[in-house]
C-alpha cells in the first residue's frame, strides 16, 4: 500500500484519475504494481540532514551535501580507487606524468567523453573549468591557487605548470572543486549554473526543491558504462528521529552522516544492530573535531599560552567519547588522526591529558581566581554538537571557567570565524584529499589565517616555513618527518585542544548493493551501488 501510495503522490490529479480508471481489472493492478515495485528498485532514496549548498564545483566550498552531488554529477580528472582508496585512478585522464621538478602535470584524455548536454569533453574544457574555480573559488586559494598556467596542446592533453612543486597536487584534481564542467552550460546558464550543472558524470542533474530533496536521473551514455540505478533522490530531512523511521519503513534506502554530528545516535544504532533489514557501515575518518583558540587575538585571555593549556587539561576526552559517542568517535591527539601516514605516534605522549588539578594550577599561574574567567563558547547548530559543548562547559565549569554556549547558524558562524570575533569554538575539519596537507596547510599557516575557519595562526616565520617545505618537498619520507616536527610544535604551542574523531557511519537498507566509503573525502559515489 505505501509503495502504490507514492507512486500516486507523483502524478498530477489528471493522470491520477485516469489511473484509477484504468487499473480496474485484477491484471491492470499486477501490472502496474510490477511496474512500480521495478521503478523502486532502480531509484536510491538518500538521506541527508540538511538542504544542499555549493552543488557546482565553482563556487564549492565543501558542503558536504553539495560535495557529494558534484561527485555524482561531474568527473575529476583522477579519483581515489575503491574499495581502498589508497592510490588514484584515472577518471577523465587515461594517463599522466610529473616533472622531475613536481612543478608540471600532463594528462592525457579520455577519448570520446560528451557532457551531459552532449557537447564534447576535451582540454579546453579542463583548462575552462580550472581557472574558472581558481578565479571564483577563495576557498581553493592554498591548492589551485598554485596553478601557474594551463596549456593544451591537442584537444586530448593537459599541461599544468605550478609555481612551486606541490607534491599533493594529484590528490586535489580529486576532490570536488577541481571537477570538470561544460563550458557551454556556463555560457548558457550564467550565474545561474549552480542550479542547472551540468557534467559528465555518471548521474545527471534533474530537479532540486528547496529543503526538499534533489533528483538526480542516470547518464545512459555515460563513459564508463550506464550505471546500475536510474536514479538517485536525495531526501532533506534534519530530524534524526525521522530519518530512522523512514529507514525502518523502507521510505529511503541511505542516511549519509555527511561528515556532520547529525548522524542517528548510538542508541538507535545499537536498535539497527538487531534489524535484518538494515546495514550498518562503519569506517575510521580523517575528520577532526576540536575546541579551537583565537591564535591571533592578543586582548583574549587565550593569547596565554597558560591559558590555553588550563583548557586542554580540563576537558576528559576519554570521558566525552564514552559518554557522548559511546563508541562511535576515536581519540585524536594532535593536528592529524593517527590513520595518516604522516602521523608521528610520539604526538600521544605530548597531547594534553585530563587533569584538573594541574589545570587549576596553571589558571592560578596565569593570574585567574576560580570564577574569574568567562568566554563564550561558539558551536555549531545542532543536537550533538550541543552536546558536546555542554560536555566542554561542564569540563571547564569544574576548574572554574565560566562559558555560555552559543549555538550558531553555519553561514553567521563562518563568517564571524573568517573575521576573527571569536576567543573560544568549537570546529573541524574534513580532509578532502588525502594528504596531510589538507589539514595543515589551511589550519595552520598564518598568511591563510583570514580565508577559512581556521586557528587564525599569528605570523611565525619558522613554523610556515616548514609548513610550506613539507607541502612541497617531492621526497616522500622527508615530508613524513617534516609533518612530524610540525606536529611536534603544535601540541605544544596548543593551538587548540583536539577532542574526537567521529566514524564515518552509513545506514543502509540490507537490499542495497556495493555501496564503500572513501574517508578523503567522506563522500559517496553511487556509480556502482545497486538494489537487489
Amino acid at each position: 500500500m505505501n509503495l502504490t501510495r507514492r507512486s500516486f503522490g507523483a502524478m498530477s490529479g489528471a493522470a491520477l484519475a485516469m489511473g484509477f480508471a484504468a487499473l480496474v481489472s485484477a491484471g491492470a493492478v499486477a501490472s502496474f504494481a510490477t511496474t512500480a515495485t521495478a521503478q523502486e528498485s532502480e531509484t536510491l532514496v538518500i538521506a541527508v540532514p540538511s538542504d544542499p549548498a555549493g552543488l557546482e564545483p565553482g563556487t564549492n566550498k565543501a558542503e558536504p551535501v553539495g560535495s557529494e552531488i558534484i561527485l555524482n554529477v561531474f568527473d575529476t580528472l583522477v579519483a581515489w580507487k575503491a574499495p581502498d582508496f589508497a592510490e588514484l585512478e584515472g577518471r577523465l585522464a587515461s594517463g599522466w606524468s610529473i616533472s622531475e621538478d613536481g612543478k608540471t602535470f600532463t594528462f592525457d584524455l579520455q577519448d570520446g567523453v560528451a557532457f551531459q548536454d552532449g557537447t564534447p569533453f576535451n582540454a579546453e574544457a579542463v583548462k575552462f573549468s580550472l581557472e574558472r574555480t581558481k578565479e571564483l573559488n577563495p576557498y581553493v586559494k592554498a591548492s589551485l591557487g598554485m596553478i601557474d598556467s594551463i596549456e593544451t596542446p591537442t584537444d586530448d592533453e593537459v599541461v599544468i605548470h605550478l609555481s612551486e612543486p606541490y607534491p599533493a597536487f594529484m590528490s586535489i584534481l580529486a576532490q570536488p572543486q577541481a571537477a570538470i564542467v561544460s563550458p557551454a552550460a556556463v555560457e548558457k546558464y550564467g550565474d545561474d549554473f549552480a542550479n542547472q550543472p551540468v557534467g559528465t558524470g555518471p548521474f545527471a542533474f534533474r530537479a532540486y526543491q528547496p529543503d526538499t530533496r534533489v533528483v538526480l536521473d542516470a547518464n545512459p551514455d555515460y563513459f564508463r558504462g550506464e550505471p546500475k540505478l536510474k536514479r538517485l533522490i536525495y531526501r532533506i530531512i534534519p530530524e534524526a528521529s525521522t530519518r530512522r523511521l523512514e529507514l525502518e519503513n523502507g521510505g529511503i534506502d541511505v542516511i549519509q552522516q555527511q561528515s556532520q554530528l547529525s548522524a542517528v545516535p548510538s542508541e538507535e544504532m545499537k536498535a539497527f544492530a538487531n534489524n535484518p533489514d538494515i546495514a550498518i557501515i562503519e569506517k575510521p575518518s580523517q575528520i577532526i573535531r576540536q575546541l579551537e583558540f583565537n591564535n591571533s587575538k592578543t586582548d583574549s585571555p587565550v593569547a596565554d599560552i597558560k591559558v590555553r593549556e588550563a583548557i586542554a587539561h580540563a576537558i576528559d576526552y576519554d570521558g566525552l567519547l564514552s559518554g557522548v559517542f559511546d563508541g562511535t568517535a576515536e581519540r585524536v591527539y594532535g593536528p592529524l588522526t593517527s590513520n595518516s601516514w604522516a602521523f608521528d605516534p610520539k604526538v600521544k605522549d605530548l597531547a594534553p591529558k585530563y587533569d584538573p588539578e594541574l589545570s587549576k594550577t596553571l589558571l592560578a599561574e596565569a593570574g585567574y581566581e576560580p570564577g574569574d574567567l568567562n568566554l563564550k563558547l561558539y558551536s555549531f547548530q545542532g543536537s550533538l554538537w550541543g552536546d558536546v559543548a555542554t560536555f566542554v562547559q561542564a569540563n571547564l565549569a569544574d576548574v572554574g571557567i565560566n562559558t555560555e554556549i552559543a549555538q550558531t547558524e553555519f553561514p553567521s558562524y563562518r563568517a564571524l570565524h573568517v573575521a576573527g570575533d571569536w576567543d573560544i569554538a568549537l570546529d573541524g575539519r574534513q580532509p578532502w584529499y588525502n594528504d596531510p596537507d589538507a589539514h595543515i596547510t589551511i589550519g595552520y599557516l598564518s598568511g591563510l589565517k583570514d580565508t577559512a575557519m581556521t586557528f587564525r595562526m599569528p605570523e611565525n616565520p619558522s613554523l610556515d616555513a616548514l609548513i610550506l617545505k613539507a607541502q612541497q618537498d617531492p621526497d616522500m619520507e622527508a615530508r613524513k618527518a617534516l609533518y612530524g616536527a610540525i606536529q611536534e610544535e603544535l601540541v605544544t604551542g596548543i593551538p587548540g585542544a583536539y577532542l574526537f574523531s567521529p566514524k564515518l557511519i552509513v545506514f543502509t537498507r540490507s537490499n542495497v548493493d556495493g555501496l564503500v566509503i572513501n574517508s578523503a573525502p567522506p563522500l559517496t559515489e553511487y556509480f556502482g551501488v545497486s538494489k537487489e
